[in-house]
């Protein structure tokens, strides 16, 4: 009887939802409440019941479900692999005392520091590579090879003032498993023209490696 009278009323414009579940509702209350009339326990209603929620998915989609599962994480798993080794060789590259563009900072301080680049470029005096404008290591020229069996590292950048820009060029060796200075040497592009030698610990003539 109560299941009937409600029914009317959720005929409106009421979502199909929430009918469907306003619905279950009121025929479980219904059922129990026929049920105690009749004397039958409604304890194994309700347990029979919900042992029926959980049947009916069938083993296939178990398996494609757990698969899913197993694809996503191992993207997950991929991905964060991934990001790690990238921003490893990322800090490597930036904090190695070694690396191109550890000596670039090197050189490019010792540049800003030396007294006749002040007078000849004015400062303040900045850095980039490549001709590009820019205090940016990403296109930094730089050469690793071997010359009369020691390993040589040869870096090009440029520096800029206000009165002038040079073109700077550092050569270092390996010498007992650490690199040194063979030469840091800038020349500036416009007048006064002129060839400054900021390190100069070289015992033959100078040799510009192409790159």
């Amino acid at each position: 009887m109560l299941y009937h009278n409600f029914r009317i009323f959720f005929q409106s414009k009421i979502y199909p939802i929430v009918r469907g579940q306003t619905f279950r509702g009121l025929y479980t209350c219904q059922t129990l409440c026929d049920t105690e009339k009749r004397g039958t326990n409604p304890e194994k209603i309700v347990l029979s019941t919900s042992k029926n929620d959980g049947v009916g998915v069938p083993l296939g989609a178990k398996v494609r479900d757990a698969g899913k599962t197993v694809w996503y994480t191992g993207i997950v798993v991929f991905g964060f692999l991934a990001t790690g080794a990238l921003l490893f060789a990322v800090i490597k590259e930036l904090l190695w005392s070694e690396s191109p563009q550890s000596v670039y900072s090197d050189a490019l301080k010792k540049c800003t520091e030396y007294s006749r680049m002040k007078d000849l470029l004015g400062e303040p005096i900045t850095g980039f590579c490549d001709g590009s404008g820019r205090r940016g290591r990403t296109n930094l020229r730089h050469s690793l090879y071997v010359k009369d069996g020691v390993e040589h590292l040869q870096i090009r950048f440029y520096v800029k003032g206000i009165r002038n820009q040079a073109t700077v060029n550092a050569v270092m060796e390996k010498r007992d498993g650490k690199f040194e200075y063979k030469y840091l040497v800038a020349e500036t592009e416009n007048y006064p023209k002129e060839k400054i030698f900021i390190i100069d610990s070289r015992k033959n003539e100078m040799n510009l490696q192409e790159f």
